[in-house]
């Protein structure tokens, strides 16, 4: 399929516990990037955005108001930002599943 960027915001911490959810991003396909505190970046040939929600949906308190909040966006090779050695050397690695965006 593609990279992805999963983002997210944990709102509901008074029995939130992270490393149920590191493990199972890690678990998505096993090669992952985590940039940002909040900021997470898979690899994956066989889940959509779809997909990876309903993995991570059960870990987090989703509510109406005040709930914890997520983002899963398919990412482009494109982009910038400021952080570490380690992370640009993941998003440059040339086995990353970039989707190029389609010529009209």
């Amino acid at each position: 399929m593609a990279v992805y960027m999963i983002s997210y915001d944990i709102k509901v911490k008074d029995s939130f516990e992270y490393q149920p959810l590191y493990e199972a991003i890690k678990g998505i396909s096993g090669t992952w990037c985590h940039p940002l505190e909040s900021v997470w970046f898979v690899d994956t040939t066989t889940l959509s955005a779809d997909d990876i929600m309903k993995k991570l949906r059960p870990l987090l308190t989703i509510r109406d108001k005040g709930g914890d909040t997520i983002i899963i966006r398919r990412c482009l090779k494109e982009g910038g930002g400021v952080y570490s050695k380690e992370a640009i050397d993941w998003i440059l690695d040339d086995r990353r599943t970039w989707l190029e965006p389609s010529v009209v």
